[in-house]
C-alpha cells in the first residue's frame, strides 16, 4: 500500500494497531496502516470459528453456520495452532498418565498420539505424533523431563518399559482410566478424530494444530475464551 500523503511505495513495517499493520514512509516519515477490507471477517467471527471446532463441528458445517468460505475456517484454525504457546503444567505431578492412540491421515495412513495427563490434576499435560514405536514415546518423556514426577501408570505396551522408569512405573489397564478418558474426549470433540467420520486430516500439522488447540481449550488456557 502507498503512502497516503506523498503516494511513495518506499515504506517499512512499523508495528500493528488493532491486529492492522502499521507503516513508516522512509520519504515524508507519516505513519499509517492498512485499511481492513470490507469483505474481511472480524475476529470475533474467527474467534466463534474456533469454538465451534474445538465443540465437534467439521469446517464445512462451521463455514455454512457462520456463512463463510470452509476455506476459510481452515486457515483460521490453522493459523491459531501455529501462535500456541507450550501447554502448561505443574513442576510437581503425583500421578501421570500416559497412553497412545490411533488416527489416520490421508489415505488411511496410520499416525499415533502419544497422550500425557495429570490424572489429580485433570489436565492434558503433553502428547507426540508418529508411530507406535519406543522413539515416539521417548519424545514424549523427553517433554516431561524436569518434572518431579511420583508415580506413572500405562497399560502394557511394551514400548513403556523401554523408557519409563522402573522404579515409579506401574503397567495396568486399571490404572489408565482417566487418560482413556481425556482419549474419548480427543475423539468426541475433534470431528477429524471419530471413527467412521466424513472429516479426515489431510496433513500431520493439521493434526498438531487441532489436537494441541482442543488439549489448550479444555485445559481452559486459551486466552481468548478466558
Amino acid at each position: 500500500m502507498n503512502c497516503p500523503r506523498c503516494k511513495s511505495s518506499n515504506h517499512k513495517k512499523n508495528g500493528k494497531i488493532d491486529g492492522r499493520q502499521r507503516y513508516k514512509c522512509h520519504d515524508c516519515g507519516y505513519n499509517y496502516s492498512v485499511e481492513i477490507k470490507s469483505t474481511a471477517s472480524p475476529m470475533s467471527v474467527k474467534r466463534q470459528a474456533l469454538q465451534l471446532y474445538l465443540e465437534g463441528l467439521g469446517f464445512r458445517s462451521i463455514g455454512r453456520f457462520l456463512g463463510v468460505s470452509h476455506v476459510s475456517v481452515q486457515k483460521w484454525i490453522k493459523k491459531f495452532g501455529r501462535e500456541l504457546e507450550d501447554l502448561k503444567s505443574e513442576n510437581e505431578i503425583s500421578i501421570v498418565e500416559l497412553d497412545e492412540m490411533h488416527t489416520y491421515i490421508g489415505n488411511k495412513k496410520y499416525c499415533w498420539i502419544w497422550i500425557a495427563v495429570d490424572r489429580d490434576g485433570k489436565r492434558f499435560i503433553d502428547c507426540s505424533f508418529g508411530s507406535r514405536g519406543t522413539e515416539t514415546g521417548q519424545k514424549l518423556w523427553k517433554k516431561l523431563k524436569g518434572k518431579e514426577i511420583g508415580e506413572v501408570m500405562t497399560d502394557h505396551w511394551r514400548a513403556y518399559a523401554e523408557f519409563v522408569p522402573e522404579k515409579i512405573h506401574t503397567q495396568s489397564k486399571a490404572e489408565t482410566y482417566t487418560v482413556e478418558g481425556y482419549n474419548s474426549i480427543l475423539r468426541h470433540f475433534l470431528a477429524r478424530l471419530r471413527r467412521k467420520s466424513k472429516c479426515y486430516t489431510k496433513s500431520l500439522e493439521m493434526r498438531k494444530y487441532s489436537v494441541l488447540l482442543l488439549m489448550k481449550y479444555r485445559n481452559k488456557e486459551l486466552a481468548m475464551f478466558s
